[in-house]
């Protein structure tokens, strides 16, 4: 019976010294490892820039069209564009003063699914930010499409994915033929019935198809996976002939400030500024009379071995004091211009301008300005400038060379923002 006693008192004794060891050892790493791991949801908003997107918030119930900005945009919400719809997601940390970590176009005749978007909820912890989107065809054909458009559709996203707060930002794509790890950088993605592709403008990415391995991509590169098959191809990619087009270094390292035709002080400025977390450029002036500001690079690139011509930009008109482009549509609070070289050796422009308040009644414009919403991003996309089908307009001549690339705002008083501007060229 004693000896019993004496067990037992071992026991208790052993099992209390074990339950000390693991409390003092166990608690601090596992607050450790909460704090650590905890996330919290991002904030997520979604922006109409064509026609009318809709959205199944949570992916429940009916759609929902789009007729305005919103700030509900749950983890699990299905986002869907028919053939004259486009919409922009952004996601933002957590908190009062949030900065966004991702820029989601979702272009025409797709459909998005927001699967999570999660940043670490304590400062102590080295995770990155963490977004995961499905990109997919819709799921019902769209009824203004022929057969013979349906078999041809194609879903399309266009991300960008920068760092916050001093943490990096990781953004995971999953379509049917791959899952990609996206780091910060500038990313399309395309889906097809028989195949998906992904292009790196800028960073990297990492791509594994079902059943195969994993495979990196880089900058200029394409990585093409076919049904069936197990492997990635990579292909040249789009090659962005422009330099610091998100405006993340200081303006000055590839860009050149000029002022133009001031009728009156003060001139116009234009600053790399960050607004609402992403870097831009920010046109801006408040005045009487006309005057001129922009910014110029200096391109000098031999075009004549590509098949492919694409300008890209997403602007934001704040403000503007003329109507339309003025009374001779030259005086846009945001132009662009391209000077060339054609194949024949002769020197030509091309142009394009928006604006957001409506013209006078005698004002004039011209083929090239464009109005867009205002206070909203828009991003705009030239189309094959090469392609003499191109509805947007194309060079009136094929380019022998690029001399360089001109954006600048013209007017009174205005203000306007630009960033992501490339100039993609493919062979």
């Amino acid at each position: 019976m004693k000896n019993n006693r004496e067990r037992l008192a071992w026991f208790i004794l052993l099992f209390s010294f074990f339950l000390c060891v693991v409390l003092a050892v166990g608690t601090p790493l596992g607050v450790q490892y909460f704090l650590r791991t905890a996330s919290a949801s991002q904030k997520a908003s979604l922006e109409p820039q064509e026609g009318t997107p809709r959205m199944r918030r949570r992916g429940q119930g009916e759609a929902i069209a789009l007729i305005g900005p919103t700030w509900d945009v749950p983890a699990g919400t299905v986002i869907s564009t028919d053939t004259a719809a486009e919409g922009l997601l952004t996601l933002y940390t957590p908190g009062p003063e949030s900065e966004a970590v991702a820029w989601v176009k979702i272009y025409d005749q797709t459909e998005v699914v927001l699967r999570y978007a999660r940043s670490p909820r304590f400062s102590v912890s080295s995770l990155p930010h963490r977004v995961a989107l499905e990109v997919r065809l819709p799921t019902h054909p769209q009824a203004d499409l022929s057969p013979e458009q349906t078999g041809r559709a194609e879903a399309r996203v266009r991300v960008s994915v920068v760092p916050a707060g001093g943490r990096d930002t990781v953004m995971e794509i999953h379509t049917s033929h791959f899952v990609a790890l996206l780091q910060g950088g500038s990313y399309e993605i395309r889906v097809r019935d028989g195949q998906a592709e992904l292009s790196v403008i800028e960073g990297t990415a990492q791509i594994t198809p079902p059943d195969g391995k994993a495979v990196v991509v880089d900058r200029s590169q394409r990585a093409v996976v076919r049904s069936g098959s197990g492997s990635v191809d990579i292909l040249p990619g789009e090659r962005n002939l422009l330099r610091n087009g998100d405006f993340r270094l200081p303006l000055e390292e590839d860009w050149q400030v000029y002022h133009k035709d001031v009728q009156q002080n003060p001139p116009g400025t234009v600053e790399a500024i960050t607004f609402a977390g992403r870097s831009v450029a920010r046109f801006h002036r408040e005045g009487m009379g006309h005057a001129e500001v922009g910014i110029g690079q200096q391109v000098n690139y031999d075009v004549r071995d590509f098949t492919s011509l694409v300008f890209r930009l997403s602007v934001l008109i704040q403000n503007q004091s003329l109507p339309g482009c003025g009374q001779l549509g030259s005086e846009c609070p945001i132009l662009v211009r391209i000077d060339y070289k054609d194949v024949y050796g002769t020197d030509r422009t091309w142009y394009h301008g928006f604006f957001s308040q409506p013209p006078g009644g005698t004002d004039l414009l011209n083929p090239w300005d464009e109005r867009i919403p205002p206070q909203a991003w828009y991003t705009f996309d030239s189309g094959n400038l090469i392609d003499p089908e191109n509805p947007v307009g194309p060079f009136e001549v094929p380019p022998a060379l690029i001399k360089g690339v001109t954006i600048y705002a013209s007017g009174h008083s205005f203000e306007a923002l630009v960033t992501d501007v490339e100039l993609l060229a493919q062979e």
